[in-house]
């Protein structure tokens, strides 16, 4: 049999999305080895990136097929149609159907035009991310993601609850609901709230399900009040890009600070146990001093824990990239500030942890060590050898190693 290699750049829809095209190729069984590159361009080095690995594959895989997609392709698809040694390349909109690969050479007689996950799809993991939604309505001046995903759609609810039904049949003990702009999810009327009520109705066996990325402005009271469900996982991560209003504004962000201060405050009053999490932009053109300071201060005091920072790259064809942009030394300056910031305040939430109990899912187990995340999405290390996929309750943290809390 053929090997298939899947590499992936980027965001969890893409490994998600991966996963999904890896079932299709061994289903459809090709003659030759193929090599799917699933690009990424939320950033400019990103997108280097995923021009890098493209080329690397093609160097290290000289007689596989080397099929690229991904939202690079918005950017750099005449790039990569001309590379020497790309086999294929596939929109980024139809890169999980059937027929977008059934131009490879391959052993099977016939092709169905609609492959269903079975069991190789998601080989040893012990969470599932499952995309309900794509693309983006917003058009924030520095995204390119609009483009690249397209406006916003969502899953039919009930193909959410059948593959929700066949992820939990299969032993999986999580579920991460996952989107571009989760909160705009929409089928006939049925919105982010009511799904996520829906599935919870309807499939009573899933015990922990998990909600990725959200947009500030799409949290409402309901969903505020849908949060203290003790199956639903005690973790969100927020993305506020900037904490003042200046850069918001610029950003074409739909939420002032006033908003991201009440729904903060209202989720922590909603449910003591949630840690939050967000994403920061650092150095966004014209970003003054002065409002980066404003911007540092307001993150630190939030109430918010885990970080996740990008430092500023414009990207073609975005109203931000055509702004006066800040010098790249300043950017990286900032940014390198709002990572010690980061590790602080994980490290804060760690310590303020330590003697309390928790609860979490191992994810890896290595000579007797066994790791995974908590409830709370932190990481965990215990000296038990448990196999992977098994839940753990009520368990001492006792310190700190390596950036992992201890469990015992």
């Amino acid at each position: 049999m053929a090997n298939i290699k899947t590499i992936t750049l980027g965001c969890r829809f893409n490994f998600y999305e991966s996963e999904q095209v890896k079932a299709i190729l061994e289903s459809l069984d090709p003659k030759d080895d193929v090599v799917f590159i699933n690009t990424c361009s939320v950033t400019q080095s990103a997108e280097n990136q995923s021009k890098q690995a493209v080329r690397k594959a093609i160097r290290e895989n000289p007689n596989a097929k080397i099929i690229v997609t991904g939202c690079t392709l918005a950017t750099a698809k005449e790039y990569f149609e001309k590379l020497d040694g790309v086999y294929a390349v596939i929109p980024n909109d139809n890169k999980t159907e059937v027929l977008s690969y059934t131009n490879i050479p391959h052993n099977i007689d016939s092709v169905q035009p609609v492959i269903k996950f079975n069991e190789t799809s998601f080989k040893n993991r012990v969470k599932v991310f499952l995309q309900i939604q794509c693309g983006c309505d917003n058009f924030c001046t520095y995204c390119i993601v609009p483009f690249a995903r397209g406006r916003s759609r969502s899953m039919p609810a009930d193909e959410i609850l059948n593959r929700v039904r066949f992820f939990i049949n299969q032993g999986f003990k999580e579920i991460v609901l996952s989107g571009i702009d989760i909160t705009s999810y929409n089928d006939g009327g049925l919105n982010f709230n009511s799904i996520v009520r829906h599935i919870l109705e309807n499939v009573p066996e899933l015990q922990r399900l998990r909600i990725s990325s959200l947009n500030p402005h799409g949290i409402d009271n309901d969903f505020i009040e849908l949060i203290k469900t003790p199956r639903i996982m005690p973790h969100l991560h927020i993305s506020i890009q900037s904490g003042n209003d200046e850069v918001l504004k610029a950003m074409r962000r739909k939420y002032s600070i006033a908003d991201l201060t009440n729904v903060i405050n209202s989720l922590k009053n909603a449910r003591h146990d949630l840690v939050l999490g967000a994403d920061v932009i650092a150095g966004f053109p014209t970003e003054t001093e002065e409002q980066f300071e404003d911007s540092y201060n307001y993150i630190k005091n939030s109430g918010i824990s885990l970080l996740h920072i990008f430092p500023y790259s414009p990207r073609p064809g975005t109203v931000a990239s055509r702004l006066i942009q800040l010098p790249r030394n300043k950017i990286l300056e900032r940014a390198k500030k709002l990572r010690s910031l980061a590790f602080k305040l994980k490290t804060d939430l760690q310590k303020s942890l330590i003697r309390t109990k928790a609860s979490g899912l191992i994810e890896k187990c290595d000579n007797n060590c066994a790791t995974g995340k908590m409830d709370n999405f932190l990481e965990f290390v215990t000296n038990e050898a448990l196999p992977i996929n098994t839940l753990i309750k009520d368990k001492m943290i006792t310190g700190i190693c390596n950036g992992k809390l201890v469990l015992k």
